[in-house]
């Protein structure tokens, strides 16, 4: 499950934004279609965030209708870079990862690495087990599972490029 609270705040952090730019925001941004912000999660969200100190709205008017814009305050600010910096499960999904992704230039590079590093270990592990796998039965597997499996192992190589080449940015 995403970490809406993270996608929430960062969100805020990047762009105050009342709750409907900011449910169109989230879509454009992260465009994944099992994700879908609900109101029923989104605007108890905003006011638990404003509740707690890590927002605030201030209310704008505009036309017929006036839109309460939710800024980030500081609070909310090392909220979110607390978030960002938390580990996470080396199970974790490729769209979850994404999520906290999208913030780490928000945090120096030695915390990106200690996120990523157990990440790249167990994705690495997984992709040696596969590669004897493939070598010790690839010719007794029927065709369609051999597909697979080197399907598996491609997904495998581009998630350790992907790791390797964030611990290595700057």
């Amino acid at each position: 499950m995403a970490n809406t609270d993270l996608i929430i705040l960062g969100m805020i952090f990047l762009m105050p934004s009342h709750g409907y730019q900011l449910k169109k925001n989230i879509k454009e941004s992260f465009g994944n279609p099992y994700f879908k912000l609900n109101n029923n999660v989104l605007y108890p969200t905003l006011a638990r965030f404003e509740q707690e100190g890590f927002i605030e709205g201030k209310i704008v008017a505009g036309g017929n209708t006036s839109k309460k814009v939710y800024h980030i305050t500081e609070k909310g600010r090392e909220k979110l870079l607390e978030m960002v910096a938390e580990p996470v499960e080396p199970d974790i999904d490729g769209f979850d990862f994404s999520v906290h992704a999208v913030f780490f230039d928000l945090i120096p590079k030695e915390s990106r690495v200690k996120i990523i590093k157990p990440l790249y270990e167990s994705k690495l592990q997984m992709y040696k087990e596969s590669l004897e796998k493939k070598e010790k039965y690839g010719v007794n597997i029927l065709p369609i599972s051999l597909a697979v499996l080197e399907y598996g192992i491609k997904g495998l190589e581009r998630d350790l490029e992907f790791y390797k080449k964030l611990m290595e940015m700057d």
